[in-house]
């Protein structure tokens, strides 16, 4: 029998422990070394056909790289990182969803919907027993969270003056600057101390948000940076800003700009920037529309 998603994530992070960079394909090899797997188990299939065991280690590598805990050097290769060594390095024997979740920031699992009431069943779990409309958002969500991986890789691999002028248009798009020429005019290298850029905080220009843009592809934001940018607004007419990074925040960054009161700094991590970007239609396109159509009950009122 196949394991669940979770019961993979330990042993995988403990394979790459020796920092070689490994493949899907030899990933896979070794939890079929590790656990045992027959030919049956590996034949094994989710309510829709898909592969059980391929898909639930593939669940296992995509939480563990949103947790910073692994790094993808290239497609379908994966590296432990040097989170990854240190929370090998805590004496841990198992890793579960909730704990990813408590630790790092960047781990967003999401909920489906069954008559209105959330569960955090995975969709593996629910496919055998749900819904044509469950089975439906079940496929949405795995695609939604392949198109966040993507797009997060897409972006991290940019110039940082590019991921800055990202930042300036999905501002824009969510309502600030007016108009990204408008906004582009005040968005650039101030050379003070921890600030970016500036926007404005609607069209007319009647207030301002100083931003922080950093484009990292390793390792994670952490109090003293988030810090910094905070002392960088003291001096200045407004107490608003805008923190984004493509990697993640420590618990303690996190933490501490929930703290700060004399200024209001908001914290967007690469998944949520992802999210945005998703929402406002940035660097995307709609591929397809799916419509769901029911009875019109009251077309057939004649009473």
């Amino acid at each position: 029998m196949v394991p669940t998603f979770d019961k993979f994530m330990f042993p995988v992070l403990n394979y790459l422990k020796d920092g070689k960079e490994r493949t899907n394909k030899e990933v896979q090899r070794e939890m079929v070394r590790q656990f045992n797997l027959n030919d049956d188990d590996l034949q094994e299939t989710a309510g829709k056909g898909s592969n059980k065991f391929l898909s639930n280690v593939n669940w296992a590598l995509t939480f563990l790289y949103q947790a910073g805990l692994l790094t993808k050097p290239r497609k379908g290769h994966h590296i432990i990182s040097k989170s990854g060594f240190d929370y090998l390095a805590e004496g841990i024997t198992s890793i579960t969803e909730k704990e990813l979740v408590k630790r790092f920031g960047n781990v967003n699992p999401k909920f489906f919907y069954s008559n209105g009431k959330s569960s955090t069943t995975k969709p593996e779990a629910q496919e055998e027993s749900a819904t044509p409309e469950e089975v439906i958002k079940a496929a949405c969500y795995k695609l939604k969270e392949a198109l966040i991986t993507e797009l997060l890789d897409k972006v991290k691999s940019i110039d940082p003056r590019d991921f800055e002028r990202l930042v300036v248009q999905l501002l824009v798009k969510m309502g600030y600057g007016g108009s990204v020429e408008d906004a582009a005019r005040v968005t650039k290298y101030t050379g003070d101390g921890g600030i970016d850029g500036i926007i404005k905080e609607d069209a007319l220009g009647l207030d301002f948000v100083y931003i922080q843009a950093k484009r990292y592809t390793t390792g994670v934001v952490g109090r003293p940076e988030v810090q910094a940018f905070v002392g960088a607004l003291s001096p200045k007419p407004t107490n608003k800003g805008v923190f984004i990074t493509t990697s993640s925040f420590s618990q303690q960054a996190i933490e501490y700009a929930k703290q700060v009161h004399d200024e209001s700094i908001i914290l967007v991590d690469g998944r949520q920037l992802c999210e945005y970007m998703i929402q406002y239609g940035l660097g995307v396109t709609t591929r397809d529309v799916i419509e769901l159509k029911s009875i019109d009950s009251d077309f057939f009122d004649f009473q």
